[in-house]
């Protein structure tokens, strides 16, 4: 019988006290942004990948026009600077059933406990319905020392809702396994693309694993976002009056 999740791993080395950054696509594409933007400025390298009947069934096509199974990608960062090596996890889409979304996520924290990380941190987009001038980054933790931690960087905590999918399922099952989990997000609309959301979430990783990393190219799409925003004036905030929260 065939195995509905397929993981292929390559040999790396062994990793130092490794944590755990994953985040699959979300609303505004933050959590995708935030991973895509470390693997590619850390020049993190591939530890593997998976594809799963749990994927919604299409192909991305190549630019070539050659097609390829969507899947899900894991790269390693040794850091030169400390003993915290990182393992980045995100991919090309969420699973479209929940069942799927279960199974996935139970898999990427059966890898991580494979690979010896005992911290598991998500990362996602807070959802208001209206644009905010100075966007936060709102946060959960599996225990109350990791929630100080996380008020010592500015982060919101969230004390209320839920988190969905896999961003919210990876460090609540981790969680249940008796690991470090938790959750990051940045505050959106969920109108558009927000690089904006993804900056501030960056600054936070920058300031908890010390990482140098450049964002001033990032940075410029947000400000764009930002001038766009400023352009349209006010539309999407007085649509949105009255709007709830939700964490995606």
């Amino acid at each position: 019988m065939r195995n509905p999740i397929d993981i292929h791993l390559n040999e790396a080395p062994k990793l130092r006290k490794p944590i755990m950054i994953a985040g699959l696509p979300d609303s505004g594409r933050v959590a995708k942004i935030v991973l895509d933007f470390l693997i590619k400025t850390l020049n993190a390298q591939p530890m593997g990948h998976l594809y799963s009947d749990y994927l919604p069934p299409r192909v991305l096509l190549d630019s070539d026009s050659s097609p390829s199974l969507m899947r899900h990608e894991i790269y390693y960062w040794v850091n030169t600077n400390a003993e915290q090596d990182l393992i980045l996890y995100t991919g090309d889409a969420q699973p479209i059933l929940p069942e799927g979304a279960f199974r996935l996520s139970e898999a990427v924290v059966n890898l991580a406990e494979q690979l010896g990380v005992d911290t598991i941190l998500t990362v996602g987009a807070f959802i208001t319905g209206k644009i905010a001038e100075k966007p936060k980054v709102y946060g959960a933790a599996s225990d109350l020392d990791l929630v100080k931690e996380l008020q010592q960087l500015d982060v919101s905590i969230i004390d209320s809702g839920a988190v969905t999918w896999m961003n919210g399922l990876i460090p609540g099952l981790a969680k249940v396994r008796k690991l470090k989990g938790l959750f990051l997000s940045g505050e959106t609309s969920g109108f558009m693309v927000d690089p904006r959301a993804a900056v501030i979430i960056l600054k936070v990783l920058a300031r908890k694993f010390g990482l140098q990393i450049d964002m001033d190219e990032l940075e410029k799409q947000a400000k764009e976002i930002e001038e766009a925003l400023r352009k349209s004036g006010e539309k999407f905030g007085r649509q949105a009056t009255g709007s709830s929260e939700y964490i995606g």
